[in-house]
């Protein structure tokens, strides 16, 4: 007879989802530069926020799975996450920050670094060099890391307009900035530009203009391409390089032509051309991106000019930084709701002695009855089929729930068991007091070997069962799967480390959920 325990454990309070480790610095994942400014966190492959604030770095990390959600979004990370500045043959290539205390490869990681505002740099990017000699770099097709100073509590509206330029399209234009810095490809210089002004303002010579009034002046050639006007005007189509980013592309590739004969040459590795080789190949594959493009695919108004700050003043306004479902991307929209089957089916099917537990803040309500969904089902499946016992572990809403409604939550959980099983014996639920657990409910927990747990992103019961379990010798997978794309305002920082803890001990493996980045540490904390 199949057996369904429900376990009511303690709790202590609410967590939001990240994709930050906020552990100790591990050279990885959290780099200690040992500067004033603080950790650098890693949000994604060679992109770090550095910031004492973990209010910002939980809001950079939030826009970033925002920009997951466009075509656009995903390429100009990809790009800003691989993309690296290369040196010419036996030169130094340029380096964030000295190496002092820190190994080289650890440094060559860090190819963008977010900071929150600083001495009125508000939407600014810039080079980070730890040495001058290598300002150059910036556009000769060499190229140099980058610094963004971001605000994420103010966003800019469009000039003459009402609309904001949303915190995510922001971010992703100054990336664009650090992809053209860290491919030597910055352009340089500025285009003459005639427009109808949507604001009084004054041009660069002192000049004052009325609003509507058509205004020519001088506009950088790196703002018009990370913009996007010249797809805005339809001069270049949307899925064409600009003539100016294809010229910084061949400048980079002109490089390899040094590398070449330094090869012949033998004045060179194999491995240092092979590395510079591999770098600039994937140029060749560069998907164009720009403000334009996010705009679109978010479905949000793009704006027709980019007016510099000097010439007239911006307005702002205080935002909130949320997750956003978009469906004007092209392909792909990451799901919220993601069971990693592979992982699990493999834990409860490569020990004998395994079962699976699963908290009751998995089942949904609707009309006041509770409802299982697909993510549920597949679990169950995945334990009944592998003959192995199922665990209800009552979740921090069960307690809120009258009598009748913890009955037919049982009572369905049952019924899904049932209907999967297709047998004769009925499934049965023992509901248990967490300070008296009977001996039958303990041992099924104490004689198992593998514990999968399957639970909402901020089930605090859950972790306080993961912490019971992970003090033993057993083997513990935890998947947490995220319900709502509204990041919890009640943070506690204490609880993501809680989770940090955990995920550093043997016998405890996290299950990154979609959203997450691929790397070992990187777990929903």
């Amino acid at each position: 007879m199949k057996l369904l325990i429900a376990i009511t454990t303690l709790f202590l309070s609410t967590f939001a989802h990240s994709s930050v480790y906020f552990g100790p610095p591990d050279g990885e994942n959290i780099i200690d530069i040992e500067s004033k400014d603080g950790y650098l966190f890693k949000v994604e492959s060679g992109i770090y926020v550095q910031a004492h604030s973990e209010e910002f770095v939980l809001g950079i990390a939030t826009l970033f799975e925002n920009l997951k959600q466009t075509r656009t979004g995903r390429a100009i990370i990809n790009q800003t996450s691989h993309y690296a500045p290369i040196a010419l043959p036996n030169k130094e290539r340029a380096l964030a920050f000295h190496t002092e205390g820190l190994v080289d490869g650890t440094i060559e990681k860090i190819h963008v670094v977010i900071r929150p505002p600083r001495g009125g740099k508000q939407f600014v990017t810039e080079p980070l060099i730890a040495s001058p000699e290598f300002v150059n770099y910036q556009s000769n097709g060499l190229g140099v890391p980058a610094v963004i100073y971001f605000d994420i509590d103010n966003a800019v509206l469009i000039p003459g307009d009402s609309t904001i330029i949303e915190p995510s399209i922001a971010l992703g234009h100054e990336l664009i900035h650090a992809r053209d810095y860290l491919t030597g490809g910055l352009p340089t210089g500025t285009q003459r530009i005639r427009h109808r002004a949507p604001v009084a303002g004054t041009t660069h010579n002192g000049e004052e203009f009325t609003e509507g009034e058509v205004v020519e002046f001088s506009l950088m050639k790196r703002e018009i391409e990370a913009t996007g006007l010249s797809y805005q005007k339809g001069s270049t189509k949307l899925k064409t390089l600009t003539t100016s980013r294809q010229s910084s592309i061949e400048r980079r590739e002109s490089v390899m032509n040094v590398w070449e004969e330094a090869l012949k040459n033998k004045s060179v590795s194999k491995a240092d051309y092979a590395r510079v080789k591999t770098n600039i190949q994937r140029l060749k594959s560069e998907v164009p991106v720009s403000e334009y493009h996010l705009s679109k695919e978010f479905g949000n108004e793009a704006r027709d000019m980019y007016w510099p700050g000097s010439m007239i003043d911006y307005s702002s306004t205080p935002t909130d930084i949320t997750l956003k479902s978009v469906k004007q991307t092209t392909s792909g929209v990451l799901s919220s709701t993601s069971l990693s089957t592979t992982k699990v089916s493999e834990a409860l099917h490569s020990n004998p002695q395994s079962l699976l537990l699963i908290s009751t803040s998995l089942i949904e309500r609707k009309n006041g009855f509770p409802k299982l969904d697909k993510v549920l089902r597949t679990a169950l499946e995945l334990a009944i089929k592998a003959d192995r016992k199922v665990i209800l572990l009552e979740g921090d809403n069960f307690s809120s729930l009258t009598e009748v409604e913890k009955r037919l939550t049982v009572a369905t959980i049952e019924k899904a068991a049932d209907s999967i099983k297709k047998g004769n014996t009925p499934s049965s639920v023992i509901q248990i007091n967490a300070d008296e657990i009977s001996n039958e409910g303990r041992d099924l927990l104490t004689q198992s070997e593998q514990v999968v747990l399957i639970s909402t992103n901020d089930d605090i019961s859950a972790l306080t069962m993961s912490e019971n379990i992970a003090g033993s010798s057993q083997k513990l997978l935890v998947n947490r799967i995220v319900r709502s794309d509204q990041p919890n305002p009640s943070v506690i920082y204490a609880n993501r480390l809680r989770w940090s803890k955990l995920a550093e001990k043997d016998n405890v493996t996290l299950v990154a959920n979609s959203r997450l980045p691929k790397s070992k540490k990187c777990w929903s904390l």
